[in-house]
């Protein structure tokens, strides 16, 4: 490892060694024309930028034009705004031949495909400070206000609006999500989840959104940018920053199943000077849930940002949550047909209860070397504590009206550390990423002795009572001991990684994205109590890639080709004992973007092919064989549209065909938890008066339930509604779920005999209140 760092720095010096600012003593200038679909726009703002800090700002004049005089050639990005428009960022690569840079902008719409560079020019796509549509990979990204038309408080319900994305919760508890044909098996295997970038290590937690700006989907393979896992793709969660600003927010949400959520936000400067900037965000939401599977979480997230000057910045972000669910084991797939079935019944134990205490803290440094080169470090301790104990396994015998209940108990104390340090520059038209990844989750599996006589501890089933269907009648009137420790197993995860990305300006209309990484991952698993064990370590190494080229043949048109690569670490064993080999993916990706229509219509399709080889199959319960591949082969359509007469439309879609490959038994059959056809409408209208309405559709294709494909789970389709009406200083809506009331559909649930039916129609109101 010493002789990565040292070649990371030798390539670091040797960037800033080669950059020589002779070209800064020619004055230049920058220049255009900001329109609409009808005609100039006087008054826009546009902001100069260069290297992630603001350098100057104007407005255009009565004929729509803006000049920044006196620059040095170089890189610099534009932003352009004007109230009820949609922003528009342009990267511009100035020089004696530099064109005049004219923009039309779009009537304010919500985005799913949003093409601004993310807070501190840390684009979800790229790391760097360029627009999305500079990039040979699709995006989705869902803004925050999207989230509040849709009544939306967690980010399972939220991807909806991704297209090619399925999410669901497992237990009442757990998001998992299906992304371009893979389904994790446990975790981050396969789908990354971030937080401002950097990994959300532990389950997936049924996270609320009320810190949130926007969710940002990056798809296929990413591993060069965030390491192990990135196959179907990276979910982004990008939080509310500081702004000089001050404002205030404070909403209120209640309906069915007796929910209650409380929030607010406050954001502004701490000193005169405006160098020290802060933001609070926190909420609290009760619910009884739809089959009891109720919670109550809670979320507090302070930040503080110092600013030192226009070249450096300094910000902490803290985040604090504490959930409480009632849990949910779903409902055995052979008694749908029992007379005595109601989707409400429930099979869970009187200890049922999840309890989920995290606190996330993040420390974010940037500050510029050189006009053309930015230094940044990120720092994340994540404390976790995951106590479980959910009745998971149900087992319907319903010729005798019985149904069988195996709980699982365990308690994760997880203390992940993630650094990333980051060099960023701009050298004769490159922008170029050089980082440094360490990531270490460190964790702790506490389990009780259950009464499984393999000592798979943890498990109970021998001492559990049936369930009669016909009365539903509590059987277990002992309290279980979930409280004595049996077993504990002892995890280390770390991973050291050096990475590199050119994205290079071959001309204003010609993109090119280059990046390697390299992985050296370490496992060591220890266990005391339990069956004998022998401790174990991983050693596994990888390098991945990406590649791709952009090409403008006109200024609302981008055409791209892309292929990367990803690697998957697998912590289990063989039979024999011995290692098994990583699991790795690699993708071809062609798209076609358009921001035509004056600027009204923005379209962004995207068709792949993935193939994931070394496959991990269940041998026994405590050993694994590696088969064959997985192919994936698929397209995603993100259609966002202003219709005029303030109405606007947004449509996804996505078609992916998976399969297995050359896998012994598994060979020719689809993946489970994947459905052939997604897609999601949203339609919206504002009134001049304040009034606004929406609908929406929801469509979900069938899909297995197992990779023997013998357990299929039909498709449905949901409708969506919401009324209400907006002041400036205040908005009130009603959301509407399942609006015409469907039955009968099912989401997918662990293990192929369990299914977890969807919700009936429901309502929630919300007022918001800003200052």
């Amino acid at each position: 490892m010493k002789v990565l760092i040292q070649v990371a720095l030798a390539l670091v010096m040797g960037a800033l060694m080669a950059w020589t600012p002779e070209a800064s003593a020619q004055q230049l200038s920058i220049s255009g024309t900001v329109r609409d679909s009808s005609g100039v726009i006087p008054g826009a703002t546009v902001v100069l930028s260069a290297g992630g800090n603001q350098l100057s700002t104007t407005t255009t004049g009565g004929t729509g034009v803006y000049t920044f005089d006196g620059l040095a050639a170089g890189r610099y990005e534009l932003a352009f705004s004007s109230e009820g428009f949609d922003a528009v960022v342009r990267n511009v690569t100035l020089d004696a031949d530099t064109p005049s840079v004219n923009v039309v902008l779009a009537v304010g719409r919500v985005s799913t495909t949003l093409t601004v560079t993310a807070v501190a020019g840390r684009a979800t796509a790229s790391r760097l400070p360029v627009p999305d549509d500079d990039i040979p990979s699709q995006v989705s990204s869902i803004p925050q206000e999207l989230l509040q038309q849709q009544g939306v408080n967690s980010v399972a319900d939220a991807l909806k609006n991704a297209s090619g994305v399925q999410a669901f919760r497992w237990y009442g508890v757990y998001e998992q999500y299906t992304i371009r044909g893979f389904n994790d098996p446990d975790r981050n295997s396969y789908n990354v989840m971030l937080v401002d970038g950097m990994r959300m290590n532990g389950n997936r937690y049924n996270t609320q959104t009320n810190s949130i700006e926007s969710i940002e989907v990056l798809k296929g393979p990413a591993s060069i940018l965030y390491g192990r896992g990135a196959v179907g793709g990276a979910i982004n969660i990008v939080r509310k920053k500081p702004q000089a600003v001050r404002a205030f927010d404070l909403s209120y949400r209640g309906g069915s199943f007796n929910t209650h959520q409380l929030a607010g936000g406050a954001t502004g400067a701490l000193s005169s000077g405006g160098r020290v900037l802060y933001r609070l965000n926190g909420g609290f939401e009760s619910s009884d849930g739809w089959r009891g599977a109720g919670a109550d979480r809670f979320n507090l997230s302070p930040t503080i940002t110092f600013l030192r000057g226009d070249s450096a910045q300094l910000t902490v972000h803290q985040t604090f949550n504490r959930d409480r669910f009632d849990g949910d084991g779903g409902v055995p797939l052979n008694i749908l047909d029992h007379p005595s079935y109601d989707p409400e019944m429930r099979f869970s134990l009187p200890q049922d209860k999840v309890l989920i205490e995290d606190s996330q803290t993040q420390v974010v440094f940037s500050g510029d070397l050189s006009t053309s080169w930015q230094f940044r470090n990120s720092l994340q301790y994540q404390r976790t504590s995951d106590r479980y104990f959910v009745t998971e396994g149900v087992y319907g015998e319903p010729e005798s009206n019985l149904v069988y209940r195996e709980p699982l108990d365990f308690h994760h104390i997880r203390r992940p550390v993630q650094n990333q340090a980051e060099l960023v520059g701009w050298l004769s038209g490159h922008n170029l990423l050089l980082g440094y990844d360490y990531q270490r989750d460190k964790y702790r599996t506490d389990v009780t002795a259950g009464d499984d006589p393999d000592c798979l501890c943890g498990y109970w089933w021998l001492t559990i009572p049936t369930m009669d269907l016909t009365t539903l009648e509590e059987t277990l009137t002992t309290p279980l001991d979930i409280d004595t420790i049996e077993r504990r197993t002892f995890v280390n995860d770390r991973t050291q990684s050096i990475y590199l990305q050119d994205q290079i300006d071959i001309t204003g209309r010609l993109k090119v994205n280059l990046g390697g990484r390299f992985d050296d991952y370490h496992r060591t698993v220890d266990r005391t109590g339990g069956f004998p064990f022998t401790s174990q370590l991983r050693q596994q190494t990888a390098l991945t890639y990406r590649a791709g080229v952009v090409y403008a043949p006109v200024y609302d048109q981008q055409i791209y080709f892309g292929t990367a690569s990803s690697f998957t670490p697998i912590t289990t064993i063989a039979p024999d004992g011995t290692p098994l080999d990583p699991s790795t993916a690699r993708t071809y990706e062609v798209g076609h973007r358009w921001q035509g229509w004056n600027g009204r219509v923005d379209t962004n399709l995207a068709v792949y092919h993935i193939v994931r080889n070394n496959l991990n199959v269940r041998e026994s319960v405590t050993s694994y064989i590696q088969v064959g591949e997985q192919h994936s082969t698929g397209l995603d359509v993100d259609v966002n549209t202003d219709l005029g007469n303030r109405a606007h439309l947004i449509v996804n879609y996505g078609f992916v065909s998976p399969t297995y490959e050359d896998a012994d038994a598994l060979n020719g059959l689809v993946p489970r938890f994947v459905p052939k056809h997604t897609a999601n409408v949203w339609l919206r209208t504002d009134w001049a008066s304040g009034v606004n309405a929406a609908f929406g559709l929801r469509y979900v294709g069938d899909q297995f339930g197992n990779n023997s494909n013998s357990v299929k789970l039909d498709a449905y389709a949901t409708a969506a509604a919401a009324v209400g009406y907006s002041a400036r200083r205040w908005d009130w809506t009603v959301n509407i779920d399942n609006l015409f009331n469907k039955e009968d559909y099912f989401l997918p649930g662990h293990f192929s005999n369990i299914v977890f039916p969807g919700p009936p129609v429901s309502a929630t109101t919300t007022l918001r209140l800003r200052y």
